[in-house]
């Protein structure tokens, strides 16, 4: 099977209850597959109590989100949801964000488009924002759909399909390949994406623009030959978080958290620092998914720490969610469904709306 970002649906569920996942941030396991359950595994990990061992603690329950199983999904970095009625020939689809924590729902156009087989969801800020929009990033090609929150008629979704160049390959390698963006993060109205020495930025006035700023990359750690990077925003800020890995080995060597002050919108170069204590804060980190949580005490969560999923190696129950202390640079590994055989998508945090 191939693990996507998005969920195939079910239908004949109830409506859904509020908040069903419980306390936030929650990582969610879809088990969409199983035809007895379909159900959900939320997981919380938590803060454990003193003493020597691990420093944190999962609590396990089992779930089943009729919003999710019902319909076609993506959770956005903001914590609100993306849902789109499943495809039915001829016909148009409702789509809407959903507020998991408040049962809140944003109606948005109706959908005439297929969505991608394999795509992501992103908000360019808080859906309430009158200049909000709408992005779904194709996964496999440079291919988008956007649109307007609050779109008067007329304002419905927009196909777009964009050109930032081919993969830089060796001639041998034929016909060229198109670059397509695979993960997005929003500040102040705008997405950003990392390119090859280049820092790229999509705005929408109100269709899509490209632009680029020049963009330093932190320095590999010795004995470090390979990096996975996650851009992640949160209240106007933006940083790239690197995951090193030990020579050309899935065996992790590190994390370093990098914050990009962006200036003024005429700076060509953001500044670009270390950050090495978060304070009360924490980064969730997952491939579907990623953002930085405020206040983590208040949510039993561990502050100055990188919460990140580890699956290199595609193996069927997501992979050991990893937990980095920026402080010491320890590391604990926890498995919190061993066993699954297979999963409708990769595990994916859900946050507080208001990261």
């Amino acid at each position: 099977m191939e693990h996507t970002s998005s969920t195939s649906a079910h239908a004949g569920e109830r409506p859904p209850a509020p908040a069903p996942f419980g306390p936030l941030p929650v990582l969610v396991y879809d088990h969409g597959l199983d035809p007895v359950s379909r159900r959900h595994t939320v997981v919380r990990i938590a803060a454990a109590g003193g003493g020597a061992g691990n420093t944190i603690a999962l609590e396990t329950t089992h779930v089943v989100v009729p919003e999710l199983t019902s319909n076609d999904y993506h959770v956005t970095p903001h914590g609100w949801v993306f849902l789109s009625e499943p495809a039915a020939a001829g016909t148009t689809r409702r789509t809407r964000l959903w507020n998991p924590t408040t049962g809140e729902s944003v109606e948005l156009p109706r959908m005439e488009q297929l969505l991608p087989a394999n795509w992501k969801c992103y908000l360019s800020d808080d859906p309430t924002a009158a200049s909000s929009v709408v992005l779904v990033l194709a996964m496999s090609e440079p291919s988008l759909l956007y649109c307007h929150v609050g779109a008067t008629a007329g304002g419905g979704w927009v196909a777009h399909d964009y050109d930032i160049g081919d993969v830089g390959l060796p001639p041998s390698y034929a016909p060229p390949r198109r670059q397509f963006i695979s993960q997005i993060a929003a500040v102040n109205g705008r997405f950003y994406f990392a390119d090859t020495g280049k820092l790229g930025v999509l705005e929408f006035t109100p269709s899509p623009e490209f632009s680029y700023l020049d963009y330093p990359h932190i320095e590999f750690p010795e004995g470090s030959n390979f990096a996975k990077s996650f851009l992640v925003a949160s209240h106007g800020e933006l940083f790239d978080v690197y995951v090193f890995f030990k020579g050309f080995t899935p065996e992790i060597l590190a994390a370093r958290v990098c914050a990009i002050d962006l200036g003024g919108a005429g700076d060509e170069r953001p500044a670009f620092r270390e950050v090495g204590d978060l304070g009360d804060r924490a980064l969730l980190l997952g491939d579907a998914n990623a953002a930085l949580l405020c206040s983590v005490s208040a949510h039993g969560v561990k502050g100055n720490r990188v919460y990140f999923m580890h699956n290199i190696l595609e193996e069927p129950d997501g992979g050991p969610p990893r937990v980095y202390d920026l402080g010491d640079g320890s590391m604990e590994t926890v498995r919190p469904c061993p066993g699954v055989s297979e999963l409708m998508c990769k595990p994916f945090w859900v946050m507080p709306s208001a990261t």
